[in-house]
């Protein structure tokens, strides 16, 4: 039962990531400080958000992981530091790969 619920959360990421990344015109950002994050102002999916400020929360805490889901030859130019790289195409053959005790937090941008 474990094994069924961590697949179809891992399905429903893999396809918020495919709609987001793939389809999804570009965001529209709104003029911030710099040292603001930006705020999206909308969005063509319905793909859970998690604001950066809780997302580096919850990472320094040790109770979530970054996952990068881009390309590996993409991820290995630039990417966060100590981010998984699991590509969109590869999320079926790797969520075992995914840490069962932490929330994962996938990126492709």
């Amino acid at each position: 039962m474990k094994l069924f619920l961590f697949v179809a959360i891992i399905a429903m990421i893999a396809v918020g990531v495919v709609t987001g990344c793939q389809n999804a015109p570009a965001p529209k950002i709104s003029k911030a400080p710099v040292t603001a994050s930006p705020v999206v102002d909308e969005h063509d999916d319905n793909a859970p958000r998690i604001s950066l400020s809780e997302a580096k929360k919850e990472f320094d805490a040790g109770t979530a992981v970054f996952v990068d889901t881009r390309a590996e030859s993409v991820y290995k130019q630039e990417h966060i530091k100590d981010a998984m790289n699991i590509p969109v195409e590869a999320v079926e053959s790797k969520y075992k790969e995914l840490p069962t005790d932490k929330k994962i937090i996938a990126y492709c941008s």
